[in-house]
């Protein structure tokens, strides 16, 4: 599910919501959502990393929220209007009151480490969604969030289609900096009058996000990710005045961007690894130190990473954006009114929508959803196609959806599904046979991402894009490019960590691998 402010002429209403922590009196982050945005989702973008053992199906009760002294299932309340909300310890990953970090033996605590500054930024600059989140490093305020849609959607949904028109004309890299920089300046100014500060009290701000979100912010023509072999146009991005890229920040303020791994596997990326290597649960190891786990960060680019002994091995997949609703003949983004999930219900198949709103569409976890619950009727046969051969399935009629005709899942649909879902499983396949690792070795599978919050852990592995681990196995972890750049905001001695990391990965171009086709192929199939 992935959370947007509205574009010009987008009408959506939103609340705001408050998320008080227990064990930190005094300590809250505020935010605001478009209704219907389920409350594991918006904990998430504030830094709440809740307990997700079902994969918000809401069987582990793990994500307990308190709202008006009544507690309730994060995973399976939506926002229907603003609210305060109290944040049990117990119902945290991690205790927000005594994060530590492992890293080379040496513990370091992540607390406001930053000398020589006041306030400061941290963004994820997502294809889809941005978010920014302000810290006051005097510990005065509160951290507050922002978001607002990437306006370089003008330019096409997925980082393949904005790195074509950088090919096709010059002009377009620098109206995308433009458009990417001017949001990001409306999110910073509006976390500075929530506060009763100015944009240029900001002093620091440190970005994350996939390789070629990177290069068009600072301005860095993304060109040689657009053909074989795939190369990243920087490896390092050396911090940089704001205002040399037109960030309305303090004149001399400066923005950092984490290192990347290569090709497409980017900041937010080494953000992600970065946030469990500092992650350290009570009586736990380091996440990823001397084992072996997995992170997918499921978007238009389906970047993974294999944690293996203490080396990583990274490689990106081309999903395409059909999660995002793209491409698919009633798809939406997670607004409104969209489908979010397909239950089968004693024999019956039942639909919801954000917000309880009649139905508009089709988002990336209600696909997920209907094509599992289709396969599993035999509606839907593995190879993708209607058993009937029929063209499509009615799931919503014109007199019960909100847009006045029916909703359908078609032929087509299932087909882009196909694409997204077979590339993220061909990826998974083949890092683990290059590095010769089965895939019941797999300790711990972390998912992270705004579409994987949303996703149903059944259906997921019903259709084969996640594979078939135990439920117990699973991670969803939200968020990890912002919380990865806010680690490194809050202490410069992450962004040393962060670089070693790069240090000790080897990446892969799937593609130059000889079965890359064949097992591309093969993972199309459904289940």
């Amino acid at each position: 599910m992935t959370i947007l402010d509205p574009l010009p002429g987008e009408f959506m209403l939103s609340h705001r919501i408050t998320f008080h922590c227990e064990n930190v009196p005094g300590q809250e982050r505020t935010l605001t959502v478009p209704a219907g945005t389920r409350l594991d989702v918006a904990a998430a973008l504030t830094g709440f990393d809740l307990r997700a053992h079902c994969g918000g199906a809401g069987t582990c009760g793990k994500c307990q929220l308190i709202i008006k002294n009544q507690k309730i299932l994060a995973c399976q309340t939506s926002v229907e209007s603003d609210l305060d909300v109290l944040v049990p310890d117990a119902s945290l990953r991690t205790s927000e009151k005594n994060v530590i970090v492992q890293t080379g033996g040496n513990a370091v605590e992540t607390t406001m480490l930053r000398t020589g500054h006041h306030y400061g930024v941290a963004v994820d600059i997502g294809t889809t969604t941005l978010v920014a989140e302000l810290h006051d490093f005097t510990g005065l305020l509160p951290p507050q969030i922002a978001s607002r849609a990437n306006p370089q959607r003008k330019f096409g949904d997925d980082v393949i289609s904005r790195i074509q028109k950088v090919m096709d004309t010059s002009e377009a890299l620098t109206a995308m900096q433009q458009f990417v920089v001017g949001a990001v300046n409306e999110m910073t100014a509006e976390l500075a009058e929530r506060n009763g500060i100015t944009s240029q009290e900001i002093s620091i701000m440190v970005v994350a996000g996939n390789t070629a979100m990177q290069s068009l912010l600072f301005g860095i023509d993304p060109s040689p990710l657009g053909a074989s072999p795939f190369r990243a146009p920087a490896s390092e991005f050396p911090a940089r005045r704001g205002s040399e890229i037109g960030l309305t920040m303090s004149a001399e303020g400066t923005v950092e961007a984490l290192p990347i791994f290569g090709g497409f596997v980017g900041g937010d990326i080494v953000a992600g690894i970065l946030t469990l290597a500092l992650r350290k649960e009570s009586g736990e190891r380091n996440a990823i130190s001397g084992q072996t786990h997995f992170l997918l960060d499921i978007g238009t680019n389906g970047e993974i990473v294999l944690a293996h002994h203490g080396t990583l091995f990274t490689a990106a997949t081309a999903a395409g954006p059909a999660f995002e609703g793209a491409k698919i003949e009633h798809g939406t983004l997670a607004v409104p009114g969209a489908i979010d999930h397909v239950k089968l219900e004693s024999g019956k198949t039942t639909i919801s929508t954000i917000g309880n709103r009649p139905a508009v569409g089709l988002c990336g976890s209600g696909l997920l959803d209907a094509v599992a619950v289709l396969l599993e009727q035999g509606i839907i046969q593995p190879n993708g196609r209607f058993a009937d051969k029929q063209s499509h399935v009615e799931l919503v009629s014109a007199t019960a959806s909100g847009i006045g005709e029916a909703i359908v899942l078609t032929q087509r649909d299932i087909r882009e599904l196909q694409l997204a879902a077979g590339a993220i499983r061909a990826g998974i396949k083949l890092l683990l046979q290059n590095n010769d690792v089965l895939p019941g070795q797999i300790e711990t599978f972390f998912v992270a991402g705004g579409f994987g919050q949303s996703i149903r852990l059944s259906s997921a592995r019903r259709i084969g894009l996640l594979p078939a681990l135990p439920a117990e196995r699973f991670q969803f972890c939200g968020n990890t490019s912002l919380a990865g750049a806010r680690a490194v905001l809050l202490n410069p001695k992450n962004s040393e960590v962060a670089h070693r990391l790069v240090q000790q990965s080897h990446h892969c171009e799937l593609a130059s691998l000889p079965l890359f086709q064949e097992i591309f192929a093969e993972s199309m199939r459904l289940g």
